[in-house]
């Protein structure tokens, strides 16, 4: 098997190409660094330039994943031009190229929990109303609908992941990764965002990369679209003091009651359609967390 995966040293991508390679597959991986931190065939993509297009026409491929783009939803605020080329021109770049020259290749977006915003309930399935609340979310949900247009107009097989909290080894981002750095100046007191009452729907990385296999691994991918999440829901002041204890930080946590704009309060995932396809997530928050703090220990 053939599989080409797109931000291939990021977080995501990074952990996609070390699951593939265990399995076997012929890896090829496109970012825009100079050189792989893996043992891959490597392309680095260029600012206007056609690499993205060469690749395709070089490798007949079995299977892409596009685990590029901006995810910083703060940053789309501020820059949502940067933004929408990133995570939605990109995305038809990607779907055209498959098009004119790999039209069997089987693509996997990862979009991102931020399409519902605030959900009018809890769990949120896939079938309830998205409402983004930031460019970030509505550049993904933009993208959710190009691949459905490359489905019903050109038959290229897709499906799409909505992943939640994602947090693990080589994250270098959002809370956990805040958290760490602001701790460490051993402070009494360390002052986070938000009233407290914050929660997310956690997911370890290797559970997400799990996931996404046996989602492109289904015979037939018609733009289908996935919750990727624990289903438990998870304080974040809860989990940031399960890591500060992981850390052997004796800090207090004080929340200064502002909130993010384009940040929701809460979320917990339906994923019944995920678990229907035998999916069962197998790292939990106190043994995902002391992994993590593992690694950040070495950073």
């Amino acid at each position: 098997m053939k599989i080409l995966i797109i931000g291939s040293e990021g977080f995501i991508g990074s952990h996609l190409i070390n699951f593939y390679l265990l399995k076997g597959y012929d890896v090829i991986g496109v970012d825009l660094f100079e050189q792989s931190r893996s043992n891959i065939t490597y392309h680095q993509l260029l600012i206007n330039h056609d690499t993205l297009s060469n690749v395709l026409k070089q490798h007949s491929f079995d299977y892409c994943i596009n685990a590029a783009g901006n995810g910083d939803v703060n940053l789309s605020v501020s820059n949502p031009e940067l933004d929408f080329k990133s995570n939605t021109f990109f995305t038809f770049q990607i779907l055209e190229g498959i098009r004119l020259y790999n039209p069997t290749c089987k693509f996997l977006y990862i979009s991102s929990a931020a399409v519902y915003g605030n959900p009018e309930k809890l769990p949120v399935s896939e079938s309830d109303p998205v409402k983004p609340i930031s460019p970030y979310g509505w550049h993904k949900l933009l993208s959710e609908n190009i691949c459905k247009e490359y489905f019903e107009l050109y038959n290229i097989q897709s499906a799409i992941v909505r992943p939640f909290s994602v947090y693990g080894p080589g994250l270098k981002k959002q809370i956990l990764w805040d958290l760490f750095n602001k701790s460490s100046n051993q402070n009494a007191t360390l002052e986070l965002w938000g009233g407290g009452q914050e929660a997310r729907d956690f997911i370890y990385i290797d559970d997400l990369v799990k996931a996404i296999d046996i989602i492109i691994s289904q015979p037939n991918l018609k733009a289908e679209i996935y919750n990727v999440a624990s289903g438990e829901m998870t304080l974040i002041k809860d989990i940031s003091t399960l890591l500060l204890i992981n850390l052997n930080r004796k800090i207090h946590i004080v929340f200064n009651g502002l909130i993010h704009k384009g940040n929701p309060i809460q979320w917990k995932a339906d994923v019944s359609k995920l678990f229907a396809l035998g999916f069962i997530p197998t790292i939990h928050i106190e043994e995902g967390i002391p992994k993590l703090a593992t690694w950040l220990k070495t950073q």
